[in-house]
């Protein structure tokens, strides 16, 4: 099997791979959890950072693919390879959760994955998008009619639609549009089997490896089964570049070199062995600086164990799990964490000289910068961290962020973090400034808080989050959209305003799911009413723990401390009205001499978060997905 070299520049190239069999509501299916992993060792093969998944429920899929993102962000390459159920309504494709169960017509919306979100997302990341679907097979579900945008849909063919994609771009599909995929009789599927031994052929363009993919699925399955791809690409695209040659066999005339070479190489061994590397998370590939002290020529390594997850790479190429290195090559050994992944990792080396061999690991651990930790902001899809709301920002924050901003002067994301630290402590002209350091760096997020900043000017803040919107933030395609559907500013445009809206609430964001939820409910500018509609966006930012919606649907913003938590409710078949009700906390009664009563829980405020307390402690956690209340956005 040939074995990955770069050239003198070594690309980006970022890969998700999901598998999905065990459905909880439909049959289980046999082969993607055995193809993501097969998949993914062929991508590690290539030199590929992989971030696989199996299994995934709809909210773990948000946290995956948005962790996913922040690695993308100017990938030369980004793949996204999905094997289990998908299916197709009204020439839209969808990937299908292991927990959905797709029983109500709003459900699509909330609980499967829209496969051009997917695209509009790596389009606004990367040069080349690659998206692989081995997930053509019918539709398990007996309802067959969905609400899409302002339409319901009937689900009526097999398979999947064809995709268009933009310029640079490959989709390809176990079989052709409308068609069935097989699970085949073995391990694996026709199709990822395929995939997996044509894709690490050595300097094949992937036009010619699918060309390949296509005859090898045709001939197993007698023709039953015929892959399919679109392609936009022009630009070459190798995922298995050329070969490494093999270091040379030791001269039989240098016994006494080699000897000493195996002294040698023993000395190595435990100068890197058994050591424990910090390595900071979301500022690139950072030098590892092993001390390497053998520079003999006749000196090799071989990399005996791959980290589990990340990147480990020289400046020249990213190195696969069966890399070699030269001696003088191990001081410039560089490692990238996976960004979600915070478990520590190891690093084998087989150290070689002449017929002697030792081994040495290098632990490596992962660690998040302390300004992440104060200051990442939720649905961020540059961030590295769950995130914290603006009420959560504690103090120490801004000293954390400008120690991050002076380490890593060229990472955008420090500088706006820093801008949100100095806001939260009513700094706001530097917060101005540090914020659009980093919008001028390329932060997304950035150009959003912009916005906010100059909300007194609709056509400017209109103007931001239409820039932001464009690239993908959730947050600006909430309020871009809003703007747009009820003409804010702009000329209203219905239609482009709810997709925005759908895209937003499809990566999380509760103030979209809340939006969505009022305009079904009223019916507003054309929309049908449709309080089921209503109902499954307000269940589905619940279920995100945003408290506002919790409100809607009469439940408390947090359990009292001697009940159970409530995870869901059962809902009346038909709302016919949805209200908030603003209860006073009544002022507590304190007789002389009487003991003084314990604080009830806050109740949730107008904009859907407990009245702030004035503490930053552990009181407050963050879940990442924009619950809680309103975000910045």
């Amino acid at each position: 099997m040939g074995l990955t070299t770069f050239e003198a520049h070594a690309d980006r190239r970022v890969a998700l791979v999901i598998g999905n069999s065990q459905y909880r509501e439909i049959p289980a299916l046999k082969n993607p959890d055995k193809d993501a992993e097969d998949v993914s060792k062929t991508f590690r093969l290539a030199g590929f950072e992989v971030f696989a998944a199996k299994d995934l429920t709809r909210l773990q899929f948000e946290e995956r693919f948005r962790n996913y993102l922040a690695a993308a962000d100017g990938a030369d390459l980004a793949v996204v390879y999905y094997s289990g159920h998908g299916f197709q309504i009204g020439g839209e494709n969808f990937l299908i959760p292991v927990d959905a169960s797709l029983k109500d017509a709003a459900d699509m919306e909330v609980q499967a994955i829209k496969v051009n979100d997917i695209l509009r997302q790596l389009r606004s990341r990367s040069k080349i998008q690659m998206v692989i679907l081995d997930a053509c097979r019918n539709n398990p579900f007996p309802r067959k009619d969905y609400w899409l945008r302002d339409q319901l849909i009937v689900a009526g063919d097999s398979g999947l639609a064809q995709v268009t994609g933009s310029q640079n771009t490959l989709i390809a599909f176990a079989t052709e549009p409308g068609a069935v995929a097989y699970d085949g009789s073995g391990d694996l599927s026709p199709f990822s089997s395929a995939f997996s031994h044509r894709a690490l052929a050595p300097d094949q363009e992937i036009r010619s490896v699918m060309a390949a993919v296509r005859r090898d699925v045709v001939k197993a399955t007698n023709g039953k089964q015929v892959p399919w791809e679109n392609s936009s690409l022009i630009d070459d695209v190798v995922l298995m570049r050329g070969t490494e040659q093999p270091a040379p066999p030791p001269d039989t005339e240098q016994d006494q070199q080699t000897a000493e070479r195996g002294i040698e190489a023993a000395a190595a061994a435990e100068a890197i062995g058994n050591r424990d590397i910090r390595v900071p998370v979301g500022v690139g590939p950072v030098p590892l600086k092993l001390d390497f002290p053998a520079k003999d020529a006749g000196v090799s390594l071989k990399l005996a164990s791959y980290p589990a997850t990340g990147t480990l790479s020289l400046p020249d190429r990213v190195l696969s799990p069966q890399s070699s290195l030269k001696a003088t090559e191990v001081g410039n050994l560089r490692y990238e964490p996976q960004i979600g992944s915070a478990a520590p990792v190891d690093i084998g080396f087989q150290i070689r000289a002449g017929s002697a061999a030792k081994q040495a690991t290098v632990k490596l651990s992962p660690n998040v910068d302390p300004c992440d930790q104060a200051a990442g902001e939720p649905l961020d899809l540059q961030g590295v961290v769950p995130g914290r709301l603006p009420n959560e920002i504690g103090g120490g924050a801004v000293e954390a962020c400008e120690a991050a901003v002076k380490s890593y002067p060229d990472i955008a994301r420090f500088r706006y973090e820093l801008g949100r630290t100095l806001l939260a402590s009513g700094r706001i002209d530097e917060a101005r400034q540090a914020i659009q350091e980093a919008a001028d760096k390329g932060h997304i997020r950035a150009l959003f808080a912009l916005g906010s900043i100059a909300s007194v000017d609709l056509s400017k803040a209109n103007d931001l989050y239409s820039k932001a919107s464009d690239k993908g933030d959730p947050y600006a395609m909430a309020v871009w959209g809003r703007a747009l559907f009820d003409g804010l500013g702009v000329q209203r445009d219905t239609g482009k305003g709810l997709d925005l809206l759908l895209q937003a609430a499809a990566m999380g964001h509760v103030d979209a799911m809340k939006n969505l939820a009022m305009i079904f409910k009223e019916g507003r500018n054309g929309v049908p009413t449709d309080p089921d509609r209503a109902l499954a966006f307000l269940k589905a930012g619940m279920e995100r723990q945003d408290v506002y919606s919790m409100g809607i649907l009469g439940l408390p913003s947090r359990p009292a401390r001697s009940a159970p938590v409530v995870l869901a409710c059962k809902a009346p078949k038909v709302i016919t009205k949805i209200k908030v009700v603003r209860v006073p906390a009544p002022k507590p009664k304190t007789p002389p001499k009487a003991p003084v009563p314990q604080p009830a829980d806050p109740v949730p405020t107008d904009s859907g978060r407990a009245p702030w307390s004035g503490s930053n402690s552990s009181d407050h956690p963050s879940n990442g997905r924009g619950g809680k209340g309103n975000s910045d956005g």
